[in-house]
């Protein structure tokens, strides 16, 4: 996760290094500046950026259980590494990475909404210097890290068709 926090600050700091805190934002100007930052962001790395983001380099390492039975244990151990082995299958797909790309891009919709309901659309119409902007996008964003049955975000991504179509076909496949 450290990963994605830091490519993240990176594809950030690459755009917002052309910025100033007293630019005026507008909704297009703001839109199009978060989209900037996620194009990077997606651009970075390698194709298979996820698995490197959600899943630890050894998975092995982080097994917590142990069993007494060695028999249950060589089980066990079976059925967590081919687990794993699907688990980056998947998150290593062309497909995921699309999906990805669609939940990141509606993220970017709704913390729109979500900026433009906090600070009245007029306000933005017209302008608001980035300093001003920024503590309110910040609060927004600290959401994502709620309980994911009360987060907007989650909740709206997991109602994409494309997401629903790739897990129910993820899952019929299992």
């Amino acid at each position: 996760m450290s990963t994605l926090i830091s490519d993240m600050q990176a594809a950030s700091s690459e755009i917002l290094k052309r910025k100033q805190l007293k630019d005026l934002f507008n909704t297009t100007v703001l839109h199009e500046t978060i989209m900037q930052i996620l194009d990077i962001f997606m651009s970075m790395g390698s194709p298979h950026k996820w698995v490197g983001y959600l899943m630890p380099e050894d998975a092995r390492f982080y097994k917590l259980v142990k069993f007494s039975d060695s028999d249950s244990t060589n089980i066990s151990d079976t059925k967590f590494d081919q687990l794993m082995v699907e688990t980056r299958a998947v998150l290593s797909s062309a497909e995921f990475g699309n999906i990805m790309g669609v939940s990141l891009k509606t993220a970017v919709d709704v913390l729109m909404e979500d900026v433009k309901a906090q600070l009245g659309e007029g306000n933005l119409s017209s302008g608001m210097p980035l300093a001003k902007l920024l503590p309110v996008i910040s609060q927004i964003i600290s959401i994502l890290l709620e309980e994911p049955s009360k987060n907007r975000f989650i909740q709206v991504i997991q109602d994409i068709p494309e997401v629903e179509l790739f897990f129910t076909l993820l899952y019929a496949n299992m």
